[in-house]
Order: structure tokens, then sequence, then C-alpha cells
């Protein structure tokens, strides 16, 4: 009896001994358990602030790419800012057509046969318009830059004077209507299906990176420049300082003093100068030179010959010299509000647009902010160009 009890005893130490070791391996446990939670939430902590800086970067990223860069002027015209995204646009088209001129170029010059005559001639004409369009695509970005300043200034006084272009006139622009047959014996070409011209239209968009609406603008412009240009030479004066004289050119002073000789002693100026001047222009004509502005007289025979005819006497002969040519002039006829010469008017009216935008350019009303950075100029994706 008295060892049942000891036994019951022991057995009652050894679970109290038990139950406390349990209890005290639980507290440890659970103790452990809750540090590795903490270090877990730690962790998941750190990931995430982590994930959340890269998502931050990202977004900073896009929204620079997409949003900022795009939106942050490369140019400002009295205070109108012209954007990244359409300047990079306007680059892009141009570089896809300069890369077009150059395969055009190049494969001209590789079907040319060396054999036939007038080749040489050909191959050097062809290897000029190459370089040119190589040296275009190198300044490529200013050219686009300078055509946005000057498209600026150009939608003021297209607005100035009233000039708007339509809707209808840029879809025309785009998807040109088939020409009218010139005869009713000339059979009309068979016209291209608009899906078509739909389906060429939106790949030259993937080509360009750019949206319908991005290329709109660029024609919108274009033909904007076009009807200004229209305008303008209207406005071009056809009449204007104008003077007919007579010359005789030659190589040496004593030869025209000796002419100028013949002519105070009574021979014809037209005689003399047909017989003596070297001037391939107008010696047949007698030295006639017909009516022309000062501007063509200086670039044809040097601004002393210009300041002689628009100054000397009207039927006194004088000798003026211009670089290492000699010349007797004889003023014919001179008229302040003279008709101006076909080929002066026309060049004129051609360089209208050009003429008003170098002095728009220079006026002191016109403040330009030339604000482009090497970041905002994209690398040329066209090297190779599209077929």
């Amino acid at each position: 009896m008295a060892k049942s009890k000891e036994s019951g005893t022991k057995r009652r130490a050894q679970r109290k001994a038990a139950s406390k070791e349990a209890m005290k391996r639980t507290k440890k446990q659970v103790a452990l358990g809750r540090k590795e939670a903490r270090q877990r939430r730690i962790i998941i902590l750190s990931v995430a602030a982590l994930v959340a800086v890269i998502l931050l970067i990202v977004v900073i990223a896009v929204v620079q790419e997409l949003i900022i860069k795009p939106g942050k002027p490369v140019a400002k015209v009295n205070g109108v800012a012209i954007s990244t995204k359409d300047f990079q646009n306007l680059l892009a088209y141009k570089r896809y057509n300069l890369h077009l001129n150059e395969r055009s170029l190049q494969e001209s010059i590789n079907q040319l046969d060396p054999t036939q005559q007038g080749s040489d001639f050909l191959t050097s004409f062809y290897q000029q318009q190459l370089a040119q369009v190589q040296t275009d695509l190198a300044m490529a970005a200013d050219m686009a830059l300078e055509e946005l300043i000057e498209d600026q200034l150009i939608a003021e006084k297209a607005q100035e004077m009233g000039i708007t272009v339509t809707d209808a006139e840029i879809q025309n622009a785009i998807f040109p209507p088939p020409p009218e047959p010139p005869t009713d014996t000339v059979e009309a070409p068979t016209p291209i299906p608009q899906e078509v011209l739909d389906e060429r239209y939106d790949e030259l968009l993937s080509i360009l990176g750019m949206s319908d609406k991005d290329f709109r603008k660029i024609v919108r412009r274009g033909l904007l420049r076009e009807k200004l240009q229209e305008e303008l030479a209207k406005q071009v004066p056809t009449t204007g300082l104008v003077a007919r004289a007579r010359l005789i050119l030659a190589d040496s002073e004593e030869k025209i003093q000796e002419a100028q000789s013949r002519i105070e002693a009574g021979e014809d100026f037209a005689i003399v100068a047909q017989e003596v001047s070297s001037d391939t222009l107008t010696a047949e004509n007698g030295g006639d030179t017909g009516w022309m502005t000062p501007e063509q007289v200086n670039s044809r025979y040097g601004p002393e010959v210009q300041d002689a005819i628009f100054t000397a006497e009207i039927g006194k002969p004088v000798q003026v010299q211009s670089g290492d040519n000699y010349y007797l002039i004889m003023v014919l006829e001179r008229d302040e509000n003279g008709p101006l010469p076909e080929e002066v008017l026309t060049l004129r009216r051609n360089s209208a647009l050009a003429d008003w935008l170098a002095k728009r350019k220079e006026s002191p009303d016109v403040t330009i902010e030339r604000l482009l950075q090497p970041d905002q100029i994209p690398p040329d994706t066209f090297t190779t160009p599209q077929p």
C-alpha cells in the first residue's frame, strides 16, 4: 500500500514536471513564433516598400516620357510653345521622306550604264543630289525646328488675313481625288479602292509612329503655308525701278578707250558693240541690256556697273571697271516705276513667303526662343527605308 502511494506521488511529480517543461517549451515556441512573425512582417513591409519605390520610379519615368517630355516646349514664338511631340512627329516625317529620296537616288545611280553616253554627267548630278540629301538628314532636327517656328509665324499671319484650311482640304491632300480624263476619247484610269488607300495610309502611320490626328496636323500646316505663299505672291508689286542701257565689255582699258573714241567720232554704239563687246548676252543686240532691275545688273555685272546704269546721265557713255572687266556704258532709259521683267516678277512671287519670313524673324516685335535639348531629339529609325 505504501509502495503504491509512493509510486502515485512519484508519477504526479513526474507529470507536474512534464507539464512545467511543456509550458516552458510552449512559451519559448510562442516567443519564437512571435519573433518570426515580426521578421516576416518586416520582410513583407520591406518588400512592399521596395515594390512601391520601383513602381514610383516606373510611374515617374512613364510620366516623364509620355507627359512631361512630350509637353516640354522645344521653342516659343511670341510666347506660344511648340511641343516636343509636334517636333518629333515632324522630324520623323522629314527623315522618312529624306531616306526615301536617298534610296531613290541611289537606285538611279545603280541603274546607270557606265558605257552609255552622258552617264558620267548623270552620275555626278545624282551624287550631288545624294550628298545634299545626306546633309539634310544630318541637319533634319534643326530644319524641323525652324519649320515649326516658321509655321507659328505663318499661323499668326494667316489668322490676320483670314486664311484657313478646312478638314475637306486636308482629306483631299491625303487622299487626292482621281484626275479627270483630258478628253472623252481617253479612258479614265481605274481608281484605287478606298480600302486599299486606307490600308496604305495606316501602314504609313505605323512606320512614322504617329496617329492620324498628328499626321493631319502636319498636313494642315503645309496647306496653310501654301495658301499664305499664294496670297503673298499676289501682293508682290509688278512695277519698280528699272533701266535699259547699252554696254560694251572688254578685257582691257585700251579696248574700251578705242571703242569710246570710235563712238565719239560718230560711229553707232550698237555697231561698235557688235564688233568689240565680249558680252555674249548683249553683243548680238548691239549691247542692249533690255529693261533690268538693280539686283539683275548687280548679279550679272557687279555693283560698279549697277551704280553706273542707275546714276549716270542718260545718253552719255561712261567707262566702268568691275573686277578684271572693263565696260563702256550708255544709259538709254530709266523708269522709277516701270514694269518689272517677267523673270524678276516670277522670282519675287516664288520667294514671297521666304522673303516675308526672313523679315518677320528679324522684326523687333517677334520673340523667338529656341529651347531644343539633345534628349528631345530621337534617334533616326529610318536608316533602312521602308518599301
